[in-house]
């Protein structure tokens, strides 16, 4: 059986319309040529589609449920018209915030060589504190802190988890990982290194830093890393960051045998703005979370 949409187009202004008269009006058709539609329909599916004898044109039972269908298929067909043009216009830039040691080490190679590499992306790397203006004020979709910083507004979601490590020149002895030895040592500290500090004396050694001895200080964690491969003194980083010069017999990471520091990495979100992309990247950003478990 071969139905012409036009014939279901006419079939439904005409329902819609009570007559011949004001569906042709509405179809810019004359009412001829919209009666002919009709027949046509109701001869290819075999049956009536109208209470004839009034006045008015109401459909039957038949006619009900036919008219049920094609609303439905014209909310189909907007749905997928809408889907289709969506499709056709070009993705806008995600536009990303997060702290310099994830978003530089674990979130980037996902856009670069990664699931996410088709997605056009503005990155930054400022401080947690930026990164969270960045997202309030929409100047960023998406968000990323290592640590949990409530707000009245923004959504706050754990979605990944990195490993700190205690860094320092392969031509260096390993200091021994006690309190008092560690004491000793000369830091390499940068922005925000007094949270990581802090968290990997807990975690690994159940005490805090205390005051340490700081050799250098830099904003970014390349600055750092080149000094402790230089010998300078030692640092406490993500483990990401220094993979690079481990592989090439830079820098070792010190850690104990059966105990691990790991870091809680939160994805920032405003509720009220959200761009098509950012789902997939939760999603991949989990997904590499996984894989290291």
């Amino acid at each position: 059986m071969n139905v012409e949409l036009r014939y279901l187009h006419a079939f439904r202004a005409v329902c819609e319309a009570g007559s011949l008269r004001a569906a042709a009006a509405t179809l810019h058709r004359t009412e001829q040529a919209v009666s002919y539609q009709l027949r046509k329909l109701e001869e290819a599916l075999g049956m009536p589609l109208f209470h004839r004898g009034s006045g008015r044109l109401v459909p039957n039972p038949a006619g009900e449920r036919l008219l049920l269908f094609c609303r439905d298929m014209g909310r189909d067909w907007a749905r997928l018209h809408e889907e289709i043009r969506d499709a056709a216009l070009p993705m806008e830039p995600l536009r990303i915030s997060a702290v310099s040691g994830y978003g530089r080490y674990e979130l980037l190679p996902l856009f670069r060589d990664g699931p996410l590499a088709d997605i056009p992306i503005h990155m930054r790397y400022p401080a947690a504190d930026e990164v969270m203006r960045h997202v309030e004020s929409g100047a960023c979709d998406l968000g990323f802190v290592h640590l949990m910083r409530p707000h009245e507004r923004l959504s706050l979601i754990p979605v990944a988890m990195e490993e700190i490590v205690l860094v320092t020149a392969a031509r260096n002895p390993l200091p021994r990982l006690d309190a008092a030895a560690l004491g000793e040592l000369a830091y390499i500290t940068y922005e925000e290194s007094d949270y990581v500090f802090a968290t990997w004396f807990t975690q690994i050694l159940c005490v805090s830093p205390g005051r340490l001895a700081v050799a250098a200080h830099f904003e970014e964690l390349e600055e750092v890393l080149d000094w402790v491969a230089s010998g300078r003194g030692v640092s406490i980083v993500p483990a990401a960051c220094a993979l690079d010069y481990e592989q090439h017999g830079e820098i070792i990471a010190v850690r104990k045998p059966d105990v691990r520091c790991h870091n809680k990495i939160y994805a920032v979100m405003d509720p009220l703005h959200r761009h098509p992309a950012v789902e997939r990247t939760l999603a991949a950003v989990r997904e590499r979370t996984s894989i290291y478990e």
